[in-house]
Parts: C-alpha cells; sequence; structure tokens
C-alpha cells in the first residue's frame, strides 16, 4: 500500500479557505477543487485506506475572489495555505484539520473516509453547498464544500 501511496501525482487544484471571527461561518473549513483536483484528492484517499498510516502533501491553490464568492459569505480569513499535509491514521476517531503557518495537516482514519471521499467526488461532478460533520461531536463545526466558479464555460483558475 506504501508503494501505491508513494507513486500518486497530484492533479489539478484543490482551495481550502476560512472566513473571520465576525463571520457566522468562522471555524468551518471550505474547500472546492477543480475536477482533475477533485479526482486526484480522491485517488489519494483510495490509495491510502486499507493500508497503514501514510501521509503525501499536495499543493493548494490560492483561493480567488471568484472561488470564495460563490457561498457569498464576505471576506475570507487573509492566511493563505500553500500546501495540506493528507495523513492517513487507520484509528483515527475523527477528521482533524491543522495549521502551522502557510501548511494544513488534515488527517483522516477508515471511519471518515467515505464521507471525505464522497465530499470531493461531488465538488468534482460539480455539486455543493453542503457540509460534513468531521466528527461525532455535535458541537463541531462542519466542514463545507462549494462548485467551483464557472465563466465562459471554462473553470476559475
Amino acid at each position: 500500500m506504501c508503494d501505491r501511496v508513494a507513486e500518486w501525482r497530484q492533479d489539478g487544484q484543490i482551495f481550502v479557505w476560512r472566513y473571520p471571527k465576525r463571520n457566522k461561518h468562522a471555524g468551518e473549513w471550505h474547500f472546492t477543487g477543480d475536477p482533475a483536483g477533485c479526482r486526484s484528492i480522491c485517488d489519494l484517499i483510495d490509495r491510502m485506506v486499507g493500508g497503514e498510516a501514510c501521509h503525501r502533501t499536495m499543493r493548494l491553490g490560492q483561493v480567488t475572489p471568484a472561488i470564495s464568492s460563490v457561498p457569498n459569505y464576505g471576506e475570507t480569513k487573509p492566511d493563505r495555505f500553500c500546501s495540506m499535509r493528507v495523513a492517513f491514521r487507520p484509528d483515527a476517531g475523527e477528521v482533524t484539520m491543522v495549521e502551522d503557518g502557510d501548511r494544513l495537516f488534515l488527517t483522516f482514519g477508515n471511519e471518515q473516509m467515505c464521507d471525505l471521499r464522497a465530499a470531493f467526488a461531488d465538488v468534482e461532478v460539480g455539486n455543493g453547498d453542503f457540509g460534513i460533520a468531521p466528527s461525532d461531536d455535535r458541537r463541531t463545526k462542519s466542514w463545507c464544500f462549494w462548485w467551483m466558479p464557472w465563466s465562459a464555460g471554462h473553470y476559475e483558475q
């Protein structure tokens, strides 16, 4: 399994952002990606699951005003994340996201793999405006997934 994960190469782009504390959606992570990026992260998840603990790092695209305006929640936080380490820990009880400067650390386990993968698969085909619960704790804010903005027949980059 580790060889399959090591052979993975990123295609496309994934975007991650948040909103400031004054926004009712503060604390939520927001995601989108172009179709190739969504297929790529789904492929990575597929390669990881069922194996031992492993990780890969992917580049994150810069969130443009066109992307962040899809939810219509106003200005985003000024943080700009350049990469996201995607880590699989078989026994992880929840999906977590930790920030370290301009880098994010996303960790998931066997329990949440299906929800996380399904979310990116839905965005790949143009769906959005839905959330997934990162844990069983009802107080935890959902992670929100959005479609990519569509303009003149091409995805915004």
